[in-house]
């Protein structure tokens, strides 16, 4: 799992790994954050419910999958990214 921008400082690192069991959402990954990195799984959860996050899988955007839904397997490549900006 990655997380780019001011996620980093939640988390104290640009990438973390997660066990997951078959049938692991999105969701569910929140879920173990919240135990292992709750900063991070906070800031996580704001910025998904306020619509300024992007959850990719696999290179994927989630809420073109089934948002928090989508089935992880294991191996696969979650990143948690802010909208980029620029001009």
């Amino acid at each position: 799992m990655k997380v780019f921008g001011g996620l980093r400082d939640s988390a104290d690192r640009s990438s973390l790994r997660v066990p997951i069991r078959a049938g692991t959402t999105v969701n569910d990954l929140l879920s173990l954050l919240e135990i292992a990195q709750p900063a991070l799984a906070d800031a996580l959860r704001r910025g998904l419910s306020e619509g300024y996050l992007n959850v990719l899988v696999n290179g994927r955007n989630a809420r073109f999958l089934t948002g928090g839904a989508t089935v992880l397997a294991d191996g696969d490549a979650v990143a948690f990214l802010p909208p980029i900006g620029g001009g």
